[in-house]
């Protein structure tokens, strides 16, 4: 596909998860007709056919438009589900290859309970066993969890980090604890492995110094709910009439100052994550911390864009009837997936000074 037809490709799929998005968030239910409109797209595939890093964050941010948290299943799934491409046997990885083209789900099984930020450094053991090693555990928020056929994981083997591209089976039970104030329709369960294979043949070859489609990804789901946003602001303060002039809040100059400042934060987050995407496309050295800085501030952006469209549409903004609540809501897990902001500038603020190199790609 071309860059044109793959951006083509997302707004059509934008347009049927916008449709059902909100039932989606009511209902806590995963975006069915996101998963099969995917599953016949070659947009599931366009990584792999070589689309560009700034083509593919485009697709995410539109996806989230219609969509947060389809944007971030999607995100998840082509993160770990790529993740085969890793794998040592030639054969395993033609296999996984067919697999995903075919529409199988990935779900990304990283993160443990007290891991915090630091879901590539796992604290849980793995026991050796025939044919690879055995894990007795949990991971948590593994977005589509109930979808997924294939898990991204990790333990620590013999003393090291380990990745590996699983099968979910029947070693894995999944705990519904999702009941969140955002990305609902995510479904991002708690995971518990009761004795579950590792298996060696399918321990990952990592390269941290290779793109990752979640650290690129992560900035633009926050543009996307911040473009929602702005959609809906426009068009609300023209049509909304406060009496007795009968005239449109537009015309208020507090209005106008608010909605010029929404443009200018989206515009400065759009051109960051362009700017580390297209690095990334063009293997700069430096856009690891690029993606890092594009994050923090398109997190930050999107819950200041939200939080101005709320207070713009009033009263009538709180209420399930229009979607800016659920896109505030949205908003906030921006600044809560790893890395937080937080951490990142700790990172950042180490490595610009000379204290430390910044950390791998996720």
């Amino acid at each position: 596909m071309s860059d044109a037809d793959c951006l083509a490709e997302a707004e059509r799929i934008q347009r049927l998860l916008a449709e059902q998005a909100a039932r989606h968030d009511r209902e806590t239910s995963l975006p069915d007709e996101g998963f099969e409109a995917m599953a016949r797209s070659p947009l599931n595939t366009a990584l792999l056919e070589g689309a560009s890093w700034l083509t593919f964050g485009r697709v995410v941010s539109i996806l989230s438009r219609g969509s947060a948290s389809f944007g971030t299943l999607w995100l998840m799934h082509q993160g770990s589900g790529l993740a085969f491409l890793a794998l040592p046997e030639p054969a395993l990885v033609a296999s996984f290859h067919d697999r995903f083209r075919q529409g199988a789900w990935f779900g990304n099984a990283l993160s443990e309970p007290t891991s915090g930020n630091m879901f590539l450094m796992p604290h849980q053991e793995a026991r050796r066993a025939e044919g690879g090693w055995r894990l007795s555990g949990a991971k948590r928020f593994v977005s589509g969890s109930e979808r997924a056929s294939y898990l991204l994981t990790n333990a620590v083997c013999d003393g090291q980090p380990a990745f590996f591209l699983i099968d979910k089976d029947d070693s894995i039970r999944v705990e519904d604890v999702w009941d969140t104030l955002g990305m609902r329709a995510t479904r991002s369960q708690l995971l518990h492995f009761q004795d579950t294979l590792l298996p060696e043949s399918r321990r990952l070859r990592l390269d941290p110094s290779q793109p990752n489609p979640i650290a690129l990804g992560l900035p633009w789901i926050s543009i996307g709910i911040a473009e929602a946003a702005l959609a809906f602001a426009i068009p609300y303060a023209r049509e909304r009439k406060l009496p007795p002039e009968n005239r449109a809040i537009a015309e208020m100059q507090w209005v106008q100052f608010s909605v010029a400042e929404m443009s200018l934060r989206l515009e400065a987050a759009r051109a960051l994550a362009m700017r580390a995407a297209i690095a990334t496309d063009q293997r700069e050295p430096d856009f690891p911390v690029l993606q890092m800085q594009a994050k923090v501030v398109a997190n930050e952006a999107a819950v200041a864009i939200t939080t101005a469209a709320m207070e713009l549409a009033g009263g009538s903004g709180y209420m399930r009837s229009l979607p800016i609540e659920r896109y505030l809501r949205d908003a906030m897990s921006g600044p809560l997936m790893a890395w937080s902001p937080a951490v990142i500038r700790d990172f950042l603020g180490k490595a610009l000074l000379g204290l430390q190199p910044p950390p791998p790609q996720a």
